[in-house]
């Protein structure tokens, strides 16, 4: 009985550990899904025969004693042998009432199948299971630092064998590299610049470009995924300066190019950039070979330095919707109320934060930025000549010259490449003519008009162009990831916080558990009522032929079963409703039983009515558990 209730919890934790291996298991070879489930079914019925073996060990023990207990017809007695095979004990009412214990335990054998194998299986499943994995990946980022560093007459390699390609072209005063004093000068952004810089800005996704496959690798899979890089680049800074008609004050203390006047209502412009004020000068010098840009005569002192970085002075015209009072100045050639709005923008350093949002064939990114310092720390001033005025830069400490820092007028470089590939798309105007007497549309000078940063129904700036401007070239910047091969992209190793939808084995390990935990409780009950019966009676019983047939040894029976010993169906219904008793015979009359070596006579069990038996004592060497008895009776059949 211990041995069968072991074996069947070590199958059921078998089940249990199998299934929690297959957990969240995804497996696409059908014939070993049907497999596995097949090893958990199989698992489930053995664990099941294991209990119910147990049950029906314990059971067995226990009828005996309800024999003994209560007096039983043929036919409960009948039923009680046949429980595991015949379920209509249960619609036995004397069973029930008179051999309830006994009873409880058949009714358990027959429903724990029901618990083992049929529910118990039902733990695994097979279905879409969320999963969220974090991991160290690697990941581009972008690391300016490296255009420092880069002489373009020595190739970088990268492991296919394609070369790392710079953000700008530069010139030099010696292509060799070797004369006295030389050093290489900004001449433009490069082409591959050019070319990453033009899809983005023409592009009407309002997203950056990015490099084939960048979800499966930054991911580390066909997953969805999150993650946040940090670099170091360039980045505009914007602030307001004008806003609404009039509002000149700002403009006149920091010398802009332009007021309000130009702008819609006051004047033609509903878009006005002036964004070249200090640009690098292209070429150098009149005086300048085309191989490589040599210079041919002397070489002044500010030669190839960068002095100063471009402010963008941008204004533009937005329509407020508002229908102008009778009483306004505009009234003769606007309708609605235009507010004019101008505001500047400075090139800085910036520590740029990129969490980068996976998912599907989509990707999105939230950027947000750091100012940190200009990329040239110098201002435009208005000089007085005499005659005319001209801009200088100041102060000259502040000047970025090739010759006695060299890294850092590689990275200056590169940033003023950035910003001359943004400054392309803003320069220029987009004029509109009242709509009095009409029509009105704008007149397009400047490549804004072709990005998204204007509307698709008027060709218009946006209303938020203030902070479109730098998001915009931020996802320009970000943008050099759809080319691996630029030197500036790098990679790092970050935190990944990877999801997807996966079809796997999923296992829900109470419902197991709550199938076999009553299961486990009863059997165990049972076992404990069949031990203490085993001790109760200082034996064990069984049920086969052959101790049926030593109980059943009584006269009385033979004389009332006389005439039905075929075992056929139907029996008859009077001996069935007879009632018998298990205990010990009264009589002693036959000579087996009588002690020739002057041991006491023990009594013969057997089945009968009540009236002709007593009480089964324990400890008493009954017929057959004395050898000294077995002894005794062998002497009688040999003297006869």
């Amino acid at each position: 009985m211990v041995l069968s209730f072991l074996s069947g919890m070590t199958l059921a934790l078998g089940q249990h550990l199998l299934y929690r291996s297959l957990h969240h298991k995804a497996e696409d070879d059908e014939n070993k899904k049907v497999r596995v489930v097949l090893y958990g079914r199989a698992l489930a019925y053995l664990s099941n025969t294991a209990f119910v073996a147990c049950l029906i060990l314990c059971y067995r023990q226990r009828i005996w004693t309800t024999f003994r207990e209560r007096a039983l017809s043929v036919w409960s007695i009948d039923q009680l042998f046949l429980a595991t095979e015949d379920p209509s004990l249960f619609l036995n009412w004397e069973a029930i009432s008179k051999a309830t214990l006994v009873t409880s335990m058949a009714l358990i054998i027959w429903l724990t199948p029901i618990a083992t194998i049929i529910f118990s299986p039902g733990a695994l499943t097979f279905g879409d299971y969320f999963e969220i994995t974090i991991s160290n990946n690697s990941v581009p980022t972008l690391n300016f630092t490296e255009e420092s560093y880069k002489d373009w007459r020595v190739p970088t390699f990268m492991p296919d064998g394609t070369s790392k390609r710079s953000v700008l072209y530069y010139n030099t005063t010696d292509i060799a590299g070797k004369e006295p004093g030389w050093f290489d000068y900004f001449d433009q952004p490069s082409g591959d610049l050019n070319r990453i810089s033009l899809m983005t800005a023409y592009s009407l996704k309002d997203q950056s470009l990015n490099r084939e496959n960048a979800r499966v690798k930054s991911c580390g899979g066909n997953f969805n995924c999150t993650y946040t890089i940090e670099f170091i680049g360039p980045g505009y800074n914007c602030d307001v300066m004008a806003k609404g008609s009039g509002d000149n004050d700002k403009l006149s203390k920091a010398d802009a190019p332009f007021d309000t006047s130009i702008l819609v209502p006051e004047g033609p412009n509903v878009y006005f950039a002036q964004v070249d004020s200090g640009e690098f000068e292209r070429p150098q010098s009149i005086n300048i070979s085309n191989a490589g840009g040599v210079p041919l005569g002397p070489v002044t002192d500010e030669f190839g330095v960068l002095k100063t970085e471009p402010i963008l002075w941008i204004g533009f015209s937005i329509n407020s919707t508002e229908k102008l009072p009778a009483d306004s100045p505009f009234i003769k050639g606007w309708t609605y109320r235009y507010d004019p709005y101008i505001f500047r923008c400075e090139h800085y350093e910036t520590k740029y934060t990129v969490k980068f949002n996976y998912s599907g064939p989509f990707f999105d990114t939230d950027i947000s930025y750091e100012f940190l310092t200009p990329v040239i720390n110098t201002t435009l001033t208005k000089v007085d000549n005499g005659d005319t005025y001209y801009f200088d830069a100041v102060p000259t400490s502040n000047f970025v010259d090739p010759r006695t820092d060299v890294p850092l007028y590689k990275k200056t470089a590169a940033y003023h490449a950035m910003g001359q590939s943004l400054r392309t798309f803003l320069r220029g105007r987009l004029e509109m003519d009242p709509p009095i007497p009409g029509p009105s549309y704008a007149r397009v000078f400047s490549e804004i008009a072709r990005t998204r940063l204007v509307t698709n129904t008027t060709s218009t700036p946006l209303p938020d162009l203030l902070e479109l401007i730098p998001m915009f070239y931020a996802k320009m910047i970000l943008s050099l990831f759809s080319t691996p091969q630029m030197l500036v992209v790098s990679e790092e190793h970050v935190k990944v916080n990877s999801t997807r939808f996966r079809s796997t084995f999923i296992y829900n390990p109470e419902k197991l558990w709550a199938c076999y935990a009553p299961v486990v409780l009863f059997v165990f009950i049972f076992l404990l009522v069949g031990a203490w019966t085993i001790w109760q009676d200082g034996t064990t019983f069984s049920v086969g032929f052959s101790r049926i047939m030593v109980t059943t040894r009584n006269t009385t029976l033979d004389e009332i079963s006389r005439g039905a010993c075929l075992g056929n169906d139907p029996f008859p219904s009077e001996l069935m409703h007879t009632q018998l008793k298990f205990g010990v015979l009264n009589e002693d009359s036959e000579v087996e039983y009588m002690g020739m070596d002057g041991t006491p006579a023990v009594g013969h069990c057997a089945f009968g009515v009540a009236s002709e038996l007593t009480t089964i004592r324990k400890g008493v060497p009954y017929a057959g558990l004395d050898p000294r008895r077995q002894k005794v009776i062998l002497m009688k059949e040999k003297t006869d």
